[in-house]
């Protein structure tokens, strides 16, 4: 069928472009900050060996300009088990699955990169072009975790650079200092839990040191440059609005309408780091558009990775925000019984579709979008009672142009008691 579909052949294509296109649920990406989150949301059986830390899931990747989505490519298995990739099948046959004006507007790909993100340690400091807004839905998060986003006082830029760079080159005289004998990941290990607990002193590294370095002034020289970073990867973190979240919580990450008022500028999202010092996790659905991630600094990790501290900083509102200023509210749509929205800019909307026993969602027609089933089985049901397929929990799929209006409604009568939350994620049309 893989070929049959790219062929175009009738009742293979007509087949794609009349129900939903489900790429597979385990294109999962290993992080060095990532947890387990991931594979039990999605239901996916552990590999056997030492476990792998799976950071993110791309749901839907068909966008082959940007080299983060061309290197996780999504996949679609089709009724016979053969796999066709998801760009190649746009490309191939764009007309039919998304339409002549999808296609002037945004060519034959998806322009979005919805992800899964399971974070367990912190995130780089990091900021994105003008244009590139994030959306963050948590589906779960261990009690008391935190994420950071937005600065919470003006800072300069200058100063802001100068420390990062000294920062990073403190890093670099530390690794000099330690010797090439010692391994990256070890050290890492080593002082990761030592950096995020803030009242752990010099005494709590003593006996790893006195392992490690037989020179008593060596000792000393790594002693004073791990407390430098120390205090720099505190000041950085402080620097942000700790940001506690929480199951259901939608969390905007753009820059606050009131420091765009007039300028004519569009908004970006605003610095953050995800994760917390503590290890709590957090699962979470990201919805952005692709586009490059500038890394200002990596909270001491090792081995190092490449930044770009001055990029990161010209893209950053360096002005003070509130976390409030990113909360966002689930919103009922009028004449929608159980559908809300969250997030409706110039970049996209975001729906929330809440069927019940009984009561299905109407969705109405219109141009290609995703949905993205975060609890519950839903099935999705077109005019007629035409059966378009079904979601489980941590399954996605992309609506092609041709599928018209539809309904979601709780799979079946054993999964009735049980709720449902899917999301809609689509594109303004303008």
């Amino acid at each position: 069928m893989a070929r049959a579909a790219m062929r175009g052949e009738g009742p293979v294509l007509a087949g794609l472009a009349g129900s939903l296109i489900r790429p597979e649920r385990d294109n999962l990406v290993e992080r060095p900050w990532g947890g387990d989150g991931i594979r039990r949301f999605k239901r996916i059986p552990a590999d056997a060996g030492p476990a792998r830390r799976f950071g993110e899931a791309f749901e839907i990747s068909a966008f082959d300009a940007d080299p983060e989505a061309g290197r996780y490519p999504s996949r679609v298995r089709l009724g016979d088990g053969s796999i066709v990739g998801l760009p190649g099948l746009l490309e191939a046959h764009g007309e039919v699955l998304l339409g002549e004006a999808w296609l002037r507007r945004h060519g034959a790909c998806f322009p979005l990169l919805p992800k899964t993100l399971s974070v367990k340690e912190l995130l780089s400091v990091q900021g994105h072009p003008a244009g590139h807004t994030e959306v963050y839905i948590i589906i779960d998060a261990e009690p008391g975790a935190t994420l950071r986003l937005g600065f919470s006082r003006d800072l300069e830029a200058a100063e802001l650079e100068r420390d990062l760079v000294g920062g990073i080159a403190r890093q670099d005289e530390l690794t000099h200092a330690l010797g090439s004998s010692i391994d990256a990941g070890a050290l890492q290990s080593v002082l990761a839990p030592w950096f995020a607990d803030r009242t752990a002193g010099d005494a709590a590294l003593s006996p790893w040191l006195e392992r490690s370095v037989t020179s008593r002034a060596r000792r000393a020289t790594v002693l004073d440059l791990a407390g430098e970073l120390k205090a720099l990867y505190w000041r950085v973190l402080d620097s942000m609005n700790a940001i506690e979240v929480r199951p259901g919580q939608v969390i905007y990450n753009a820059t606050p309408k009131r420091l765009l008022s007039g300028s004519g500028a569009l908004a970006s999202a605003e610095v953050h780091a995800l994760g917390n010092p503590e290890g709590r996790e957090i699962l979470a659905l990201e919805i952005r558009r692709p586009g490059p991630t500038f890394r200002a600094w990596d909270n001491v990790r090792f081995p190092k990775r490449a930044v770009d501290v001055g990029a990161t900083i010209a893209a950053l509102n360096l002005c003070a925000t509130r976390p409030e200023e990113f909360m966002r509210e689930r919103v009922p749509v009028p004449g929608r019984g159980g559908a809300f929205v969250s997030v409706d800019c110039e970049f996209f909307r975001v729906e929330h579709l809440r069927p019940a026993r009984g009561r299905p969602v109407a969705v109405p027609g219109g141009g290609p979008h995703s949905l993205h089933c975060l609890a519950g089985t839903v099935a999705v049901i077109g005019d007629g009672g035409r059966a378009l397929g079904r979601l489980e929990q941590g399954e996605s799929a992309l609506v092609p142009v041709g599928v018209g209006d539809y309904r979601v409604e709780v799979a079946d009568a054993a999964e009735a008691a049980a709720p449902a939350d899917v999301v809609r994620v689509t594109l303004p049309e303008r």
